[in-house]
C-alpha cells in the first residue's frame, strides 16, 4: 500500500515531521546553551587563576573550540527553524531496480534525519537522489550516486505548498509545476481535462525557457 496515500495522511505526516524537527531544535538549543556556559566558565577560570603560559594556551584553545562548535550549532538551529516552517516541497516514490520495495523520498531546502533512528526523512534538494525530482517524470529514472548509477522507477511525484507550518495544498503531477497559479489550479481542480491543459502549458513553459514564478 502506498505510503501516505491520501491528503489527510500527508497532513498528519507533516505534523509528525514537525514534532521531530521541534525535538531536534530543542536539543540543538540545549547544545548552544551548553557551549555558551563552557565559554563563560573557561574565561572566568582564566581570569580568576594565575595560570602559566601552557595552561593559558590550553584554555584559550578550549574557548576557541567551544566558539567554533557553538557557531556551527547556531547554523544548524537556523536550518531547523526554516524546516519547521516549511519542511519539504516535493516527494518522489522511487523503486530501485535492485531493491525489494519502493521508498517515499521527501525533498526540502535542507536535509534532516530522525534524531532517534538517524533515518533521513527529508532529503536536501541538492542531494544526488533529489535530482530525479527535477529530471524525470513518472517512469524509468536514475541518479548518480558516489558508488555509481542507481536505476529504477518513479512511481509517484508530488509537490506541496507549506507556509507557516501549514500545508496550503498538494498536487500530484509527473511534471515540476513551478508557477504558483498553475499549482493552485491543479490542487483545486480534479478534472483530468483541466489537468492536461495546465500540464501542457507548463511543458511549453519548460521548453521555451520562460522563467517560472515562485
Amino acid at each position: 500500500m502506498m505510503f501516505n496515500q491520501k491528503e489527510s495522511d500527508e497532513r498528519n505526516y507533516l505534523k509528525e515531521v514537525q514534532k521531530k524537527l521541534k525535538t531536534a531544535l530543542e536539543q540543538m538549543q540545549a547544545k548552544i546553551d551548553n557551549y555558551a556556559r563552557e565559554i563563560l566558565e573557561t574565561k572566568r577560570y582564566i581570569y580568576e587563576n594565575h595560570l602559566d603560559l601552557a595552561e593559558k594556551a590550553a584554555n584559550r584553545i578550549a574557548v576557541h573550540d567551544s566558539v567554533a562548535f557553538g557557531e556551527k550549532a547556531i547554523k544548524e538551529r537556523e536550518k531547523l527553524q526554516k524546516l519547521i516552517q516549511s519542511p519539504y516541497f516535493g516527494r518522489i516514490d522511487f523503486a530501485e531496480t535492485k531493491a525489494k520495495k519502493e521508498e517515499a523520498l521527501y525533498i526540502g531546502v535542507h536535509g534532516f534525519a530522525d534524531p532517534v533512528t538517524a533515518h533521513t526523512i527529508i532529503f536536501d534538494w541538492r542531494a544526488p537522489v533529489s535530482s530525479m525530482f527535477y529530471d524525470f517524470e513518472r517512469g524509468p529514472a536514475f541518479y548518480m550516486a558516489p558508488l555509481g548509477k542507481i536505476e529504477g522507477m518513479l512511481t509517484l511525484k508530488r509537490q506541496y505548498r507549506i507556509r507557516q507550518r501549514q500545508m496550503e495544498y498538494m498536487i500530484e503531477s509527473s511534471l515540476n509545476i513551478g508557477d504558483e497559479i498553475l499549482q493552485k489550479e491543479l490542487s483545486r481542480n480534479s478534472d483530468d481535462k483541466m489537468k492536461n491543459i495546465v500540464a501542457t502549458i507548463q511543458r511549453e513553459q519548460n521548453t521555451s525557457g520562460i522563467p517560472l514564478t515562485r
